[in-house]
């Protein structure tokens, strides 16, 4: 997918700020600590990711609804059991996040999140063994939040996609978003 693909999905997303006055565009940065399979193909025990959302309310519910569009990068390292190979994995994800606060307000405080979607991967390796892998997969997140403030949030996440039978992606995020 090209930055023009994703260009015209934000642009299509902008009307739904129109659907209610809560209704918020934000980013969301993060850091990612790899587990398992991603840690053993790219030696890499972090990566970064980063993207853009619309947040809008269910009216009298304490739930909020987030499309999201972002990548996450994980850098290129030695491949476990491949000697002389060097492995890099990214994805384009596209999910739905549900939050929801348990508290009194919306507005501040803890929320849980759970999220669907996909991950367009790519998995290139070069050296003594090259090859390039482009899927998509299903995704499932879920963790936690805090909102510090109205437009500021702090959240930890799980994810876990299968990219291939033999290579599953499993990490832990942190990171925070910001409403405008």
């Amino acid at each position: 997918m090209t930055s023009r693909h994703l260009a015209t999905l934000l642009l299509a997303s902008l009307p739904l700020s129109l659907w209610g006055q809560d209704t918020a565009l934000g980013l969301k940065g993060y850091g990612l600590l790899t587990m398992s399979d991603l840690r053993n193909t790219t030696s890499s025990t972090f990566g970064a990711g980063g993207g853009a959302f619309v947040e809008f309310p269910l009216e009298g519910l304490p739930f909020r609804f987030r499309p999201y569009v972002g990548a996450q990068v994980i850098p290129t390292g030695t491949t476990a059991g491949l000697p002389g190979t060097r492995t890099g994995v990214s994805s384009v994800d596209f999910l739905l996040d549900t939050l929801w606060f348990p508290g009194e307000s919306e507005h501040g405080g803890p929320y849980l999140i759970g999220s669907v979607g996909g991950h367009m991967w790519k998995v290139g390796a070069q050296g003594a063994t090259t090859s390039t892998l482009s899927v998509t997969r299903f995704a499932l997140e879920g963790g936690m939040g805090y909102q510090i403030s109205p437009r500021l949030g702090a959240e930890v996440k799980a994810f876990w996609s299968p990219i291939r039978p033999d290579l599953t992606a499993t990490g832990i995020t942190l990171g925070a978003t910001w409403r405008f």
